[in-house]
């Protein structure tokens, strides 16, 4: 595609996510903003002395043409809020018409639909960027994976934690301590694969791919807000209604000798804010990272919004199609290892 025309993309699920994604490329009535998700039009994307002024970053290269929801009047009231410009489409099949690209949110989910959702666009060659988690199996990631490489297309997925600048900056101070062998992450445990794949991503932001195997134990209440279904996972354990997750504790250890240990903690803990913490161990010491949160995440969907049009533009992966399946590889390596009494359970078995 050339890099001059603009992408004409389709955004998939009119839900929180889809409202913090789009202001970052298509231009929004800030009052509808408020008033139809008022989650984004926080102090983080509005200036605190305009409420009219976004101060996140644009993304420039999109045209939001066409969008969907489940709730045709949750599509017609996103479509207003992008002042009407997108389509509202009744169909999966009506959204794959003209559009170059489509972008599928998903904020509260586990993406047992994402192999649905992105079929009809991946069968027809249409590149596809897919919410976190990916998928909710190795299974499942993998047929979103095939179905790109048959149709001659792209596919890609990633975490604001996994692309965090301010975290990646942190990072690069390590040789202060000889190096970190040791890294633990206060992640967020309360919502499912949604929470914990956050985690997940900020240890992949810190050590990267590589990961050979994984010790889960502990289990966290899944938040009693929310609804069974968006809590739902294979990762979930309902019992009279009530439902817990496993993984609170997870043990990630790394070929190279590295080791992480995510403790995904209750967003109780931290009531009024999602705020993510690293810790990393070396010879020399110890580093702790600034708290990583909501003020911080937009520079991270800086990152990802990038990298998804340099996949659109240049027709290639923008993350390697091996590293999109590592991280759904560790989740269901800590499902098996909560499975199996905590036991060890090695990516190279699955």
């Amino acid at each position: 595609m050339s890099n001059v025309t603009n992408i004409r993309l389709g955004l998939v699920r009119c839900d929180t996510h889809g409202y913090w994604y789009a202001p970052f490329f298509a231009s929004c009535d800030r009052r509808l903003l408020e008033k139809n998700d008022p989650p984004c039009h926080h102090y983080f994307f509005c200036d605190i002395f305009d409420p009219e002024k976004l101060c996140i970053p644009q993304v420039s290269g999109f045209d939001l043409v066409k969008v969907w929801d489940a709730d045709p009047q949750r599509a017609s009231d996103f479509s207003k809020t992008f002042l009407g410009t997108a389509q509202v489409c009744d169909t999966l099949e009506e959204m794959a018409d003209d559009v170059d690209a489509i972008f599928i949110a998903d904020c509260s989910g586990d993406g047992a639909d994402h192999v649905k959702l992105a079929t009809p666009f991946l069968e027809r060659g249409i590149p596809v960027y897919v919410d976190k988690p990916f998928a909710p199996s190795l299974e499942e990631a993998r047929k979103l994976v095939n179905l790109a490489k048959k149709n001659k297309t792209c596919v890609m997925s990633a975490s604001l934690l996994e692309h965090n600048p301010q975290l990646n900056r942190w990072s690069q101070s390590f040789g202060e301590i000889g190096g970190a062998g040791l890294v633990v992450v206060k992640g967020v445990g309360a919502y499912g694969l949604a929470g914990i794949v956050h985690g997940i991503g900020m240890v992949r932001n810190i050590l990267g791919d590589g990961v050979e195997w994984v010790q889960a134990m502990g289990h966290t209440p899944l938040d009693p807000a929310s609804t069974q279904e968006l809590n739902s996972s294979p990762f979930a354990e309902w019992t009279n209604g009530e439902g817990r997750v496993p993984a609170a504790y997870l043990h990630l250890q790394y070929k190279s000798g590295q080791a992480a240990l995510i403790i995904n903690a209750p967003v109780t803990v931290f009531p009024d804010i999602c705020w993510f913490f690293a810790s990393a161990y070396g010879k020399g010491g110890a580093l702790h990272s600034p708290p990583i949160g909501d003020p911080e995440f937009p520079a991270g969907g800086e990152v990802i919004l990038k990298l998804f049009r340099k996949m659109v533009r240049s027709d290639k992966p923008a993350i390697p199609y091996d590293s999109l399946l590592e991280k759904i590889a560790i989740l269901d390596a800590a499902q098996l290892s909560q499975q199996q009494g905590s036991k060890r359970v090695y990516l190279e078995e699955l």
